[in-house]
């Protein structure tokens, strides 16, 4: 799984795509920027509960 500081580069990188992208493309832009999101929360949980172990 990638580190948070590469999940969160992909997100801003893919936000830039997003902003000049086709209106057909933004959706599918969206979409990986919603999984990103995604995958960093897990990522904070796992953390925190590593944590509080």
């Amino acid at each position: 799984m990638a580190d948070l500081a590469q999940l969160r580069r992909r997100r801003n990188h893919l936000i830039d795509e997003w902003v000049n992208a086709k209106e057909n493309d933004k959706i599918k832009i969206l979409v990986k920027i919603m999984d990103i999101d995604e995958q960093i929360e897990e990522d904070k949980k796992k953390s925190r509960k590593r944590n509080i172990m």
